[in-house]
């Protein structure tokens, strides 16, 4: 009788997610939020809003400050949206529609993330001072870390990561 062969079976462990994936995962889901939550929107903006150029929508605003203050408002509600829909995904399946579609998943770096830790690494979504700096700082430190982490994911204590199988 033949013996069997003991082999290895597959070996996975997780790591940090590829910079590449994380902003192809990011472009999937803006895309998502930008049909599904911008584009009501846009017929009304152009028709608030007349855009020949720049500098006459900058002059057109100033001049109509009702106008301003409502634009400001739905950027706040728009911003709101996009905060729920990764805080809603990524706290039940820590996964975004863009995450679930490149195979990368949110981590907690000590224990199972909190709401709060979700809603915080969500926060540079804000169109409003001061989180709108973050827009520039938040993925700038997935160049400067060894772990690819955002700012607010090093403030969270969170991560992305990808699962690698040894074979």
């Amino acid at each position: 009788m033949a013996s069997r062969l003991k082999l290895p079976g597959e070996r996975k462990f997780e790591g940090p997610a590829p910079v590449w994936k994380r902003l192809a995962a990011f472009v999937i889901d803006l895309l998502i939020l930008d049909f599904v939550v911008v584009l009501p929107f846009r017929g009304v903006f152009r028709k608030l809003v007349p855009a020949e150029s720049i500098n006459s929508v900058y002059a057109y605003l100033a001049s109509q400050p009702d106008i301003n203050a409502w634009l400001t408002y739905v950027s706040l509600i728009t911003g709101i949206f996009f905060i729920a829909y990764f805080v809603i995904l990524e706290s039940r399946l820590n996964q975004s529609i863009g995450k679930i579609v490149m195979n990368i998943y949110v981590k907690s770096t000590d224990k199972k993330i909190t709401f709060g830790q979700h809603l915080l690494r969500s926060l540079y979504l804000l169109p409003v001072f001061p989180f709108v700096l973050l827009w520039i700082l938040d993925p700038l430190f997935m160049f400067f870390t060894s772990s690819n982490q955002r700012l607010s994911e090093i403030l969270s204590k969170t991560k992305t990561v990808q699962q690698y199988t040894l074979v």
